[in-house]
């Protein structure tokens, strides 16, 4: 038995809170802290965020760590009780299924977030869910995790649900949480990050934006999509990009 598998119970259950901590708190600090930001012009909305939403996103994050660190406990514990498709052979299934796994969950993911999303945007769930987290208009790093605990659950249930229909080596895994969350904080940073080139847009059309999110918090709808533009193209609900409302 090898080190990963021998503690992948303690590794499922902080793995992805772990990168919570440490990919916001490097946004954070580069986009908000660093003095010399040479960014700075790349900021979305220009409003200084509040410290009243401060605070509450710092409460939020902490109770949405917490219940991803149960659902990665949940899943460990799945493990080791041969309910999941994890394996640690990586020639089990070859490397161009090690690959393409990866990319099989991002996808899975994004169309799970697509419609969880939208189900949180009908009325009585986003009246008792999902407002919570829309109530940071102005997003930062740490809005990624400001979730109400029900929508915490949600959103950290992808982790056991992948790993019980989809044959994943934990490497896979981690390179799927590194994307996941790289992506999460990315939308949430309140930066347009990335030039704003015609013909960016005319390639990369299909992957969503700081942009793209940040106009679903300033407006309220449209954009639900978490890494591709895709859903949101074939089910009507784009929203222009912030600071591009007409």
């Amino acid at each position: 038995m090898g080190l990963i598998e021998k503690y992948f119970l303690w590794i499922s259950t902080f793995m992805v809170p772990v990168l919570y901590i440490l990919i916001p708190s490097l946004f954070y600090l580069v986009l908000y802290k660093w003095m010399t930001n040479p960014l700075s012009d790349r900021k979305i909305q220009k409003m200084t965020i509040s410290t009243v939403q401060r605070s509450r996103e710092r409460r939020l994050t902490i109770s949405s760590l917490v219940i991803f660190c149960i659902t990665g406990f949940l899943t460990g514990l799945l493990y080791r009780h041969n309910m999941t498709f994890i394996y640690f052979d990586v020639f089990s299934y070859g490397v161009i299924y090690f690959c393409l796994s990866i990319v099989w969950m991002i996808f899975l993911h994004d169309t799970y977030f697509y419609w969880t999303h939208r189900l949180l945007h009908r009325p009585v769930c986003y009246e008792k869910i999902h407002i919570t987290h829309h109530l940071s208009t102005n997003p930062d790093p740490w809005t990624a995790l400001a979730f109400h605990p029900v929508e915490a659950a949600i959103q950290a249930a992808i982790l056991p649900l992948i790993v019980c229909v989809l044959p994943a080596h934990p490497l896979a895994i981690l390179f799927f949480a590194i994307y996941k969350v790289l992506m999460n904080v990315l939308g949430h940073s309140g930066y347009g990050l990335f030039p704003d080139k015609a013909w960016l847009k005319k390639w990369f059309w299909w992957i969503t934006t700081s942009r793209d999110h940040d106009a679903h918090h300033q407006y309220g709808h449209g954009n639900f999509g978490l890494y591709f533009t895709l859903w949101d193209k074939w089910m009507n609900t784009s929203q222009q990009s912030a600071g591009q409302q007409s």
